[in-house]
C-alpha cells in the first residue's frame, strides 16, 4: 500500500510543477497586459476600467507568487494557487457583467482543481485515511 501512496506523492508533485509552469505563463501574460506588451480582454491597460486593472494587477502578482510556491512544493503554494483559481472562476463566472465570461479559464481551472483533489484522495486512501474506509 505504501507504494502506491509513494506514487500518487509524486505524481502530486509532478502536477504542482506542471501547474506551476502554467501559472507562471498566465502570470506573465498579466504582465505583459500592464507592460503594454500585448492587449488584454478590455484592451489596453491604461484604458481599461478601474475594475480590470485591479484584477490583472492582482493576478499577475498571486499566480506568479502562487507559481512559486506550487514549483517549492510549499503548503502556501497550494493554497495561494487554490485562491488564484478560485478567484479567476469568480471573475468570469459571478461577475460576468465586469469581467465577461472566458469558459476556456473556468475550465481549465475547475479540471485542474478536480485533477488536484483527485490525487489527494488517492494518497489519503492507500494510507488507509479514506473518510469512508471501514475498519
Amino acid at each position: 500500500m505504501d507504494g502506491d501512496a509513494d506514487r500518487y506523492s509524486k505524481a502530486l508533485d509532478l502536477y504542482g510543477r506542471v501547474l506551476s509552469v502554467v501559472l507562471i505563463l498566465l502570470g506573465l501574460r498579466q504582465w505583459a497586459v500592464i507592460l503594454g506588451i500585448v492587449a488584454g480582454p478590455a484592451g489596453a491597460f491604461e484604458t481599461m476600467p478601474i475594475a480590470w486593472q485591479l484584477v490583472t494587477m492582482y493576478l499577475a502578482v498571486i499566480d506568479l507568487v502562487a507559481a512559486v510556491g506550487l514549483w517549492m512544493r510549499v503548503s502556501w503554494g497550494d493554497v495561494l494557487w487554490m485562491l488564484a483559481a478560485v478567484s479567476e472562476v469568480a471573475f468570469h463566472t459571478i461577475f460576468m457583467r465586469t469581467f465577461g465570461s472566458d469558459y476556456t479559464i473556468v475550465g481549465f481551472h475547475f479540471l485542474a482543481l478536480a485533477g488536484y483533489a483527485t490525487l489527494l484522495l488517492l494518497i489519503r486512501k492507500d494510507k488507509q485515511k479514506w473518510p469512508f474506509h471501514r475498519r
